[in-house]
C-alpha cells in the first residue's frame, strides 16, 4: 500500500470513527426528546397543566439529530441519491459521474456551510436571544449548524479522495 494509501485508510477509520460517535450521540438525542415529549403530553392532558418548554426543548434536540446524524448517512450511504447512471452507464463513465457528483456536492456544501456559518455569527455576535420563554441566546443552539455542516464537508472530501485511492466499486459509493 503507498504512503497515501496508509494516511487515507487513518483519515477514513478516524471520519468514520467521529461519523459514529455523531450518529451515537444523536440517537442518545433522540431518546431525550422521546422523555421530554411524554413529559409534557404528561403535563398536558393528565395534570391539566401545559408546561411552556417542553415543546421548544424538542425542536431545538431535534436540530441537533439532524445536524449530527447527517455525515454519518453520507458515509454510509443511506441518503437520497440517483442511481439511474450507474444503472445504464456501469464502469468508467459511472465513476467520472461519481466524482463530478461528489465535486458537486462539496461546492453545494461550502456555499451551505458559508450560509449557516453567517447566521450562527451574526446571533452570536448580536447577542440574539430566541422568542420562547426560554430566552435562551440562539447561538448556544445555531452552533450545530455550521459544526453539523464542516463534519459534512470533510466527510464528502473524503469520500472523494477515496475514489482516488480505490478504483474499485465501492458497494457504499
Amino acid at each position: 500500500m503507498s504512503r497515501f494509501g496508509r494516511f487515507f485508510a487513518g483519515l477514513y477509520l478516524v471520519t468514520q470513527k467521529v461519523n459514529y460517535a455523531m450518529a451515537f450521540l444523536s440517537g442518545y438525542i433522540i431518546l431525550a426528546i422521546t422523555v421530554i415529549s411524554t413529559y409534557g403530553v404528561y403535563r398536558r392532558y393528565l395534570l391539566r397543566d401545559p408546561d411552556t418548554w417542553t415543546f421548544a426543548v424538542s425542536a431545538y434536540l431535534l436540530c441537533f439529530v439532524i445536524f449530527l446524524a447527517l455525515s454519518s448517512a453520507l458515509l454510509e450511504g443511506v441518503h437520497v441519491r440517483v442511481d439511474i447512471i450507474n444503472e445504464l452507464f456501469p464502469g468508467r463513465f459511472a465513476r467520472i459521474c461519481r466524482i463530478i457528483s461528489d465535486l458537486a456536492c462539496i461546492v453545494f456544501l461550502w456555499v451551505f456551510f458559508s450560509q449557516v456559518w453567517r447566521v450562527f455569527y451574526t446571533s452570536y455576535s448580536r447577542g440574539r436571544i430566541d422568542e420562547t420563554t426560554l430566552a435562551w441566546p440562539i447561538a448556544a443552539i445555531q452552533w450545530i449548524m455550521p459544526f453539523g455542516v464542516a463534519l459534512m464537508l470533510f466527510t464528502q472530501v473524503v469520500i472523494l479522495l477515496g475514489r482516488f485511492v480505490d478504483t474499485h466499486d465501492q458497494a457504499n459509493a
